[in-house]
């Protein structure tokens, strides 16, 4: 399936460049991990910290446009019996709000293989800190070169009516115990509040800033975005159920507004 994009390119304004130059610029000093300078990071981390590469951090090494930029987070690798990634945050250093998003997950996920789009105000180190169900964390960060920054404000949409529609892909059947691939989507612009509109008046902030997925009773998503995730959020992510159920899934507005989407799965024995 292809999602539409209703991106509108704006001129950058003077906020977002200087809320850019205030962040961690894209140098290396004396071989430390960028995500050592950063106290949220490390407050995450703790002294929990496993090496290797166990949580690997997916996206290119220089995009053409910033305002949306593919990112995949990936745990291939046995975390033990019964162990999985139970918490996943996400942060672009270089922009004016790090953070870009909050997961707390369901062993449903696992293995996890989690895909995001980003908007990137700038050249910049990606980090990702993933804790484990039995209280490991795993660190992954790539510097990546943005030739056109998206700090801009969110897209202007054709019809304002087509704001909070959401889009899913499901497996037509599920297999018991093998992870298949939900893709979800809604349409909503992402409003930044960095750039002035046309009478020069910075908007207001007004963003998708939860996520939720369930099945039946049991949620298995819980994930808070921030301003740094890219207009329409689109959230990939692999699902292995074990009996049919149905899904639910539910965007929240901070404004309040809500879309809810619901359908039966089936899942065939092995």
């Amino acid at each position: 399936m292809t999602f539409p994009r209703f991106f509108v390119r704006r001129v950058l304004s003077a906020a977002c460049f200087s809320a850019g130059m205030l962040a961690a610029p894209l140098t290396v000093v004396a071989q430390t991990p960028a995500w050592q300078r950063v106290d949220a990071v490390k407050a995450l981390v703790g002294n929990n910290l496993q090496a290797g590469q166990a949580v690997k951090l997916e996206l290119p090494l220089v995009s053409e446009d910033g305002s949306s930029v593919a990112l995949s987070v990936i745990a291939d690798q046995p975390l033990g019996d019964g162990v999985y990634i139970r918490y996943l945050d996400i942060f672009a250093l270089g922009n004016p709000t790090p953070q870009v998003a909050h997961f707390e997950l369901g062993p449903e996920v696992a293995p996890l293989n989690l895909g995001l789009r980003v908007r990137l105000g700038e050249s910049q180190t990606v980090v990702v800190v993933a804790r484990s169900s039995d209280g490991r964390a795993f660190v992954s960060e790539r510097a990546i070169r943005i030739t056109t920054s998206g700090c801009i404000a969110g897209a202007a949409l054709p019809d304002k009516a087509l704001e909070m529609k959401e889009r899913v892909r499901l497996p037509k059947q599920f297999v018991a115990g093998k992870p298949a691939e939900v893709l979800t989507m809604i349409t909503h612009p992402m409003e930044t509040g960095l750039v002035p509109d046309a009478s020069g008046k910075l908007p207001d902030q007004r963003i998708i800033d939860s996520f939720t997925a369930s099945l039946g009773d049991r949620q298995f998503i819980k994930a808070q975005f921030y301003r740094s995730m890219a207009a329409n959020p689109y959230v990939r992510f692999t699902l292995a159920p074990t009996a049919s159920t149905d899904l639910q899934l539910v965007w929240r507005e901070d404004t309040g507004r809500k879309t809810e989407y619901k359908a039966a799965i089936q899942v065939a024995a092995q």
